[in-house]
């Protein structure tokens, strides 16, 4: 069968990321295939049982089990324990699963006699059956009561009696006060504890029963099963057969055996899996979940039905029970919780949530916490099952949740934090972004941090409560880029000619075809310490960097042009010694600047405050740009994909890149 597995999972391995559904279907059929086989694995017992059932309805066996009154308690116990004694004879005579389920079902109904509501839900079985042993052994030597001794419904309504000692034995039939049972007579909860030692004051007498056994409680844990074979038990020696724990040492030594090869099987199964799945995240919480799934198998089905067979008693197989039960809820806690996280993993690929992304960590986490809370139950419902106190362990988890939450109070800011940046969205993974004195590009945004990659390519983590409280610019929602520049003139620059500069600039820029023509602002400022500033403030239309760039530098190299042509030049921060006769501004030039401003001014079209609405869409466009000469000269620009520098890489191509 392993070979068969290692098989599947090697074809499973083959397949490419696109058939993740295939890996479902896969690892969902190979769940349903154990589940299938538990189910015909048990259901050769329940139809016996059920067989058994129905001879007995048959038979009206059942009215004969009442629990009304002490009377009718004891005339059941009798009755059954009649009953269960004629079955153990044919047993003895011919073993067969039929006569062991028929066994069994006598057993539980002896066990229903007694009141073990403070017996764990995981050894209440063979608490009860310890105890009934007992209770045949004594019945057996004092001799069976009259149960016309006992008191009826009559009696007790006249005397309100809520329990009756049997006559010659501390042993009680006492009323339920409470729970599922409330009203019936059963033999009293602390029968448990008196009846071995009330036996061990009689056992010097006889048994009288027609079987050739000296007592119950020494008979019962050295039978086997039917599918044990006799040989097996002659092979065994004689000292096996002592009793460790109230029951044979042989049975013990073969259970812990029989246990521990059962592990090691499962967990070479597992590494056997786990080695051939190695990628994706479903795959391997999925193959994950194969060891727990066959180890509940096992322990609520296949070493139960083994422990029938080989008819574990007492001590022992209260213990072997408890274990059984933790092993089977730790099983399911584990199950459930792999099974929370594959269904997660699962919403996050089919809708290509980015791996990387917080709504993804978010998932994650809220995947986590209901594993987490889901299995917790689970553990709970196994220690209320074994008799732990569950609620007064819940408080104390309370008490020390708290502890641990204020030690890890820097870990919840993040995880808050985390929250924060989920809900308001200020980034996302991709986009460009300013936080404090670091920029970077955001590469994922974690539980605990937000990781940047900075223009030195190196990786920026930082806490997410730091994230969420920082000054954060998101330069990816940006429509357009802003171009800023503040330029000095020579203090020796005419009025006139600081007017023709502001003109041609403004003509430039409103004819660029790159530049938002309502965004264009280009104002003489005022006076600095060397120079005259002029401010000039435009957006570009671009929304990638490398193109902004060439915006910008091509604004700036127009820019140098008109000042060189308004007969003006730059100003230095610096003062300025001649030591020769100045050659002065070029007059040609200047006179030229001025006459223009005085035609303009003579005709009335001068262009001040701002240009006139007939000259702005004259000039709209009009702008060679890219400029002459440049290869791209007279074609509309393109953002070559190669160089480019989004601010925001589209988060279905980021999707798409870490689903490969």
């Amino acid at each position: 069968m392993i070979k068969y597995i290692v098989r599947a999972v090697n074809l499973l391995n083959s397949m490419t990321r696109n058939s993740c559904r295939f890996k479902i279907a896969f690892y969902f059929s190979l769940f349903l295939g154990v589940v299938f086989f538990a189910m015909i694995s048990a259901a050769p017992q329940a139809a016996r049982a059920q067989a058994t059932v129905d001879e007995l309805v048959a038979d009206d066996f059942w009215a004969q089990i009442r629990t009304d009154t002490p009377r009718y308690t004891m005339a059941s116990f009798l009755f059954a324990s009649n009953a269960l004694e004629k079955s153990v004879s044919k047993y003895m005579e011919n073993p067969s699963l039929e006569l062991q389920a028929d066994i069994a079902l006598l057993s539980d109904v002896l066990v229903d006699l007694i009141d073990l509501d403070s017996v764990p839900v995981a050894t209440r079985r063979q608490t009860g059956i310890r105890t009934f042993e007992y209770l045949m052994d004594i019945f057996g030597r004092i001799g069976k009561p009259d149960t016309l001794a006992f008191p009826d419904l009559d009696t007790l309504a006249r005397t309100d009696a809520d329990g009756f000692r049997i006559p010659q034995t501390p042993l009680r039939i006492e009323r339920v006060k409470e729970g599922p049972r409330k009203g019936e007579f059963l033999f009293a909860d602390d029968t448990i504890r008196v009846a071995p030692r009330f036996y061990a004051a009689v056992s010097h007498l006889p048994l009288k029963t027609a079987l050739d056994i000296e007592s119950w409680t020494n008979f019962g844990p050295q039978q086997t099963g039917p599918l044990v074979p006799p040989e097996v038990m002659q092979l065994v020696p004689e000292m096996l057969h002592d009793i460790w724990l109230e029951t044979p040492a042989w049975k013990v030594i073969f259970q812990i055996v029989l246990l521990a090869a059962v592990v090691i099987a499962i967990l070479g199964i597992h590494r056997l899996v786990r080695s051939r799945v190695r990628s994706g995240r479903i795959s391997i919480l999925l193959a994950k979940t194969l060891a727990p799934v066959l180890l509940v198998y096992s322990t609520s089905s296949l070493l139960p039905f083994i422990a029938l067979q080989v008819h574990l008693s007492g001590t022992f197989a209260r213990f072997y029970d408890v274990t059984l039960t933790v092993v089977t809820y730790g099983g399911l806690a584990f199950i459930f919780w792999l099974a929370v996280r594959a269904l997660v993993e699962a919403i996050i690929l089919f809708p290509h949530i980015p791996d990387e992304s917080l709504d993804a960590d978010l998932l994650r986490l809220g995947g986590a916490t209901l594993g987490v809370f889901g299995a917790v139950f689970i553990l709970a419902l196994a220690g209320q099952a074994v008799g732990l106190p569950v609620l007064s362990m819940v408080a104390g988890l309370g008490i020390g949740g708290l502890a641990v939450a204020l030690a890890v109070r820097p870990t919840f800011e993040n995880l808050i934090g985390g929250v924060i940046l989920f809900v308001d969205r200020p980034v996302r993974v991709g986009d460009f972004c300013s936080v404090g004195d670091q920029k970077g590009t955001v590469e994922g945004i974690g539980i605990r941090s937000t990781k940047l990659r900075g223009l030195d390519r190196t990786v920026i983590s930082i806490p997410n409560a730091q994230f969420a409280d920082m000054q954060i610019i998101n330069w990816a929602q940006c429509d357009q880029m802003l171009i800023k520049e503040t330029i000095g003139l020579r203090y020796d620059t005419t009025d006139d000619q600081l007017r023709y500069l502001l003109v041609e600039l403004r003509r430039m820029l409103h004819a660029h075809p790159r530049i938002d023509g309502d965004t264009v602002r280009v104002r003489f400022s005022g006076f600095g310490d060397s120079s005259l500033k002029v401010d000039i403030r435009v957006y570009a239309q671009t929304r990638e960097w490398n193109d902004f760039y060439a915006v910008r530098e091509d604004i700036d190299l127009r820019i140098l042009k008109a000042v060189r042509e308004a007969g003006t030049d730059f100003a230095f921060p610096s003062q300025t010694v001649y030591m020769a006769k100045d050659s002065g501004r070029d007059k040609a030039l200047s006179n030229r600047a001025e006459a223009a401003v005085r035609r303009w001014r003579e005709s009335g079209q001068l262009p001040f405050p701002r240009l006139t609405r007939a000259e702005l869409d004259g000039l709209e466009g009009t702008l060679d740009y890219p400029p002459s000469g440049s290869p791209d000269a007279g074609e509309e620009k393109k953002i070559n994909p190669e160089v480019a520098e989004p601010l925001s890489n589209p988060p279905e191509e980021n999707s798409a890149e870490l689903n490969k």
